[in-house]
């Protein structure tokens, strides 16, 4: 089992490192022009966008949960996926319509400076327009992951971020795009991503169904999937609330949340491969009624997210002031990051445990839980903590964020037993 583990865990680490890794290109990239603005305007509109386009990933998640349970039902996921794909596409649609009246209403919640919302709007208008390609996206992955063929996720991701990170280098740095650069790399991207999982995908000609057959499909898909909307909107609600709260206080410290986020994001896109391994091994697993291999998988997905959080944090303690260099030449970024150092030295032990349960209870299919626990992470334990610490307005942030990963975990954990024995 460790070696099937492994099998699937890699190909998924690495491509999703490559995700994040290409927001660390971005920072690098903007982070060393002489103007601060670009920077903190990527990382405000980036931060909302993620709210919006993440709070769908339901079409990510929710397809590789059904997709692993009818592994050996075909039709069934054509039919799956001609529904998933379908949701993508109206879905973008509307996003796009509605982002003459969002964008204002998005940077309202932001209490940036001027300029920084100047370039943000910018930044999201640019992005916005592809919104129907980022989500055809999530499906695509989703039904790869849920098979268990993550060598293809593996491909489609870096494939993708190699030409962003090429794209944002040409776009800022020779033509002098800037931020705007940096949101048509990403477009673009986010398009030759798209065309290669549709060569990839086996069904070339997704089949027209009728209503009654696609009802009980799309009804299973919007009952699983609410809850996955709530529990990532809440996600994505805390991290846009921190970067916000960070711009309230400076844009030299929104810059280094920013920095910091961005690097959470790496190891944590790390550690998912280990959570998105369990997707599809729990997923398959629970089509089985097999419980003794669910519970051996809950335990090894687990013990490997435990050692390579812990070797992470390893790493870092002597290369930190190297990672941050290589991030920004601007000394008053520094000079904060170098305070803040230990807040991301521990970030991997404060956080692999939500990961490596979210992955558990995707493949459960058990959205209800992984709502549950961000509805208390944010509402019990951030949200007040954030109040409590105004007066640490650089400190208290991660106080509140380190409280809001913990009890991320604790929830899940507690609560999982329980939702095993319903399997039996």
């Amino acid at each position: 089992m460790h070696r099937h583990v492994w099998a699937l865990a890699w190909p998924v680490m690495l491509s999703n490192i490559s995700v994040p890794l290409l927001g660390l290109v971005d920072t690098a990239i903007l982070g060393h022009l002489s103007e601060t603005h670009f920077l903190a305007a990527v990382a405000m509109g980036s931060s909302l966008l993620v709210l919006v386009m993440w709070s769908f990933s339901f079409l990510r998640m929710g397809t590789t949960a059904q997709i692993a349970q009818s592994f050996e039902q075909p039709n069934r996921m054509k039919m799956i996926m001609t529904t998933a794909l379908g949701l993508a596409m109206a879905i973008g649609l509307l996003i796009i319509a509605l982002s003459p009246w969002l964008i204002p209403f998005m940077l309202s919640l932001v209490d940036g400076d001027n300029d920084v919302e100047q370039f943000a709007t910018q930044y999201l208008q640019i992005r916005f327009w592809f919104a129907p390609v980022t989500l055809l996206n999530y499906a695509m992955l989703g039904y790869f992951i849920g098979l268990g063929q993550t060598r293809i996720q593996l491909k489609l991701l870096i494939s993708a971020n190699l030409v962003n990170g090429l794209l944002n280098y040409v776009f800022v740095y020779h033509l002098h795009f800037n931020s705007a650069g940096v949101a048509w790399g990403t477009n673009l991207a986010e398009l030759l991503q798209l065309g290669l999982a549709l060569h990839w995908y086996p069904h070339r000609v997704l089949r027209t169904y009728s209503w009654r057959s696609l009802k009980p499909i799309l009804t299973h898909f919007f009952k699983l999937n609410i809850d996955l909307f709530l529990r990532t909107f809440l996600l994505l609600f805390a991290f846009a609330y921190f970067m916000a709260k960070g711009a309230e206080h400076s844009a030299t410290l929104l810059s280094a949340n920013a920095i910091l986020i961005n690097l959470l994001m790496f190891m944590s896109n790390a550690l998912d491969g280990f959570a998105i391994a369990s997707e599809s091994l729990v997923g398959k697993a629970l089509a089985k009624k097999d419980l003794f291999k669910l519970r051996q998988i809950v335990r090894i997905c687990g013990q490997w997210s435990l050692i390579t959080a812990a070797a992470m944090t390893l790493i870092l303690i002597p290369l930190h002031p190297w990672v941050f260099q290589l991030l920004t030449s601007q000394d008053n970024v520094l000079a904060l990051l170098s305070d803040l150092s230990w807040w991301l030295i521990l970030l991997p032990l404060a956080g692999f445990a939500s990961y490596w349960l979210d992955g558990i209870y995707i493949g459960l299919s058990n959205a209800k839980e992984m709502r549950n626990s961000l509805v208390v992470a944010v509402c019990v334990v951030f949200l007040p903590l954030t109040a409590l610490l105004s007066h640490w307005p650089i400190h208290g942030l991660w106080v509140a964020m380190y409280g809001f990963l913990i009890s991320r975990a604790l929830w899940q954990g507690l609560r999982l037993p329980a939702a095993l024995r319903k399997i039996q």
